[in-house]
């Protein structure tokens, strides 16, 4: 058996003939050799058939149902799928010209009426069988008589014009099966004929089967038409019951060399190998190209047409979606307690990935998130101190996919808090402050006096805490601990820190001027000056404030006493305008002044 094309497309040619052409009414029958009503009604619409052969065709499509058909079964993809086009749901059923309801609605005066319509298309249909009697091609030459536009297809169907049983096959007792559809051809989507035909233009196609199922191969005919596939509307029908008898051109041979399937992105490549026929070969591809040899492709099929002197010979093959390769897993960095950091090795021809992820215990997967071209993505709002599965797949854009890879990771425990500060209020308070944890349902601060084993326990859901009645000219120390969760997620005591708390100013009569003032250096400055003095040897802090001319405080700071003696440097903020201000000093019930001009 030699291998046989199964589609063959169309080259296009331009010519005006002023002949005659006549209407072909195509009536299609849906039928089946278990149906009971058929058996009943088939012999009155065969016998109308028969008496309008030169007014209509028919094809006899056999369905799935009621029961048992031997020419369904033979062909279970186009009789069902011609079933479903027309919405067919009970037999038998009749459609002349695309169109009806009923099989009585297939009667003398619709015949006639469909007749009497000016044909659209002129359609020449030939065929021959092979040498050996294992193959059948046709050729239909479809010219468009006047301008017209839709979505138009050619449909080229062979038949078996009688099939006879010595038995019924089916159970409603009929033998005689007229116009069996037995192939359509390229397959049951047809041929695309251009959007727009002009007067004139005209359609060759080549097309061939390698017979399978045939019962008499002398009953052989081809049934040739032209549909809307919009409308489902039937504009011109053609038949061609014998074979030609001369002996046809020897069309090339196309074997397949290699194909290469697509990876994501177009660049899958189909090479072939041509032999027999007539030297020169033209090549026509059905994405346009006219080498022998493409590449570049996307997925999906591609018809080569091979013509080589008087005789074309075409096939199609098929370029699929490569399998795409898993991604690999590299590492987790930058781990918290509720976020991390995953990544993996990009994938050779990937267009993008999808992250997911679940705890281990866990049957249900978090949603997948599109990462994009990249290698490495952030998952956040993770539990601490838990142990997950985290999956990765790498996708084509058009959806096609590696499956998913996963690898386990944990994330880190309840984090500790590392970086406390204090805001002093006043003598008596403070307020502690810490940047909030990624997963944290409160706090608890611990805090003493330096050199004391009693703590004083706050707990709060917020990072700050108002530290109150606390000593003046007091050191103190504090911790932070972190709660993520019911014990014992929680996290280690921070370090201790501390503070000191600043000396309680005595105020009005009870402050009393030193007998000496601080000295400030240099002075006029440009706000950057030392301030040195001292108080009696026993005072171990002081406080500087420093006053504009109307009384209000724009700097403070609190100092450490050398046995009571400074001399520290001040740098005042570069909002601070130019102009006299006041410098103040206070220890204990003293305090020093000295005038301070500032002049950049």
């Amino acid at each position: 058996m030699k291998k046989l094309l199964f589609s063959l497309p169309f080259c296009l040619f331009v010519f005006i003939s002023s002949a005659q052409t006549q209407r072909l009414v195509l009536v299609e029958e849906f039928t089946n050799a278990s149906c009971g009503p058929c058996a009943l009604s088939n012999p009155a619409f065969n016998a109308l058939m028969t008496a309008n052969a030169t007014k209509v065709v028919a094809i006899r499509n056999h369905t799935s149902f009621p029961g048992y058909d031997p020419f369904y079964s033979h062909n279970m993809v186009q009789n069902q799928a011609r079933t479903i086009y027309y919405q067919i749901t009970g037999t038998p059923t009749g459609r002349m010209e695309g169109g009806g309801v009923f099989l009585g609605d297939i009667n003398q005066t619709s015949i006639n009426a469909a007749y009497a319509i000016a044909p659209f298309f002129d359609i020449k249909l030939t065929y021959y069988l092979s040498a050996d009697n294992d193959s059948i091609y046709a050729k239909a030459s479809v010219k468009a008589l006047s301008t017209i536009s839709g979505a138009l297809k050619a449909h080229i169907v062979v038949v078996e014009k009688m099939v006879t049983f010595t038995t019924a096959p089916g159970s409603n007792g009929e033998t005689s099966f007229p116009m069996v559809m037995k192939k359509m051809l390229p397959s049951e989507t047809g041929t695309l004929l251009p959007a727009t035909m002009n007067a004139g233009d005209s359609v060759v196609i080549n097309v061939g089967w390698l017979l399978a199922n045939v019962y008499n191969i002398n009953q052989l005919a081809m049934v040739g038409f032209v549909q809307d596939n919009n409308t489902k509307n039937i504009k011109q029908a053609a038949y061609a019951p014998t074979p030609q008898t001369n002996n046809p051109p020897v069309p090339p041979v196309i074997s397949l060399n290699n194909i290469s399937n697509a990876l994501c992105t177009n660049n899958g490549a189909i090479n072939i190998n041509v032999s027999g026929g007539t030297l020169p070969y033209t090549y026509l591809w059905s994405n346009g190209a006219t080498t022998q040899d493409i590449s570049g492709l996307n997925i999906g099929s591609y018809t080569v047409t091979v013509t080589g002197g008087n005789a074309s010979a075409a096939t199609t093959y098929t370029v699929q979606q490569q399998t795409l390769s898993k991604p690999v897993i590299t590492s987790f960095n930058n781990k918290t307690g509720c976020q991390l950091v995953m990544n993996w090795a990009l994938v050779n021809g990937a267009d993008n990935y999808k992250i997911r992820y679940k705890p281990v215990d866990s049957a249900n997967w978090s949603l997948a998130v599109t990462t994009g071209n990249v290698s490495a993505y952030l998952i956040e709002n993770l539990i601490p101190g838990a142990k997950y599965q985290f999956a990765i797949a790498s996708f084509c854009d058009n959806g096609a996919t590696s499956g998913y890879i996963a690898k386990t990771d944990s994330t880190n425990k309840c984090e500790m808090i590392t970086n406390g500060s204090v805001a002093i209020n006043s003598s008596a308070s403070a307020t502690l402050s810490w940047t909030e944890s990624c997963i944290s349902i409160g706090y608890k601060v611990i805090y003493r006096p330096q050199g004391t084993t009693t703590w004083t326990v706050k707990s709060t859901a917020i990072p700050n805490q108002a530290l109150v009645n606390l000593l003046p000219n007091t050191i103190y120390e504090y911790r932070i601990r972190n709660r993520c969760a019911a014990a014992p997620n929680v996290s280690a005591w921070s370090p201790v820190a501390s503070f000191m708390t600043p000396a309680q100013r005595i105020e009005n009569d009870a402050v009393k001027p030193t007998a000496t003032d601080l000295f400030v250096y240099p002075n006029p400055n440009a706000a950057d000056f030392n301030i040195a003095g001292s108080f009696n040897e026993h005072a171990n802090s002081a406080l500087l404030e420093i006053y504009n001319g109307i009384g209000q405080v724009i700097y403070s700071q609190r100092v450490l006493l050398d046995n009571g003696t400074y001399d520290f440097q001040v740098s005042l903020p570069a909002a601070v305008s130019d102009g006299l201000y006041f410098a103040t000093i206070f220890s204990g019930t003293e305090k020093q002044q000295s005038p301070l001009f500032i002049q950049r």
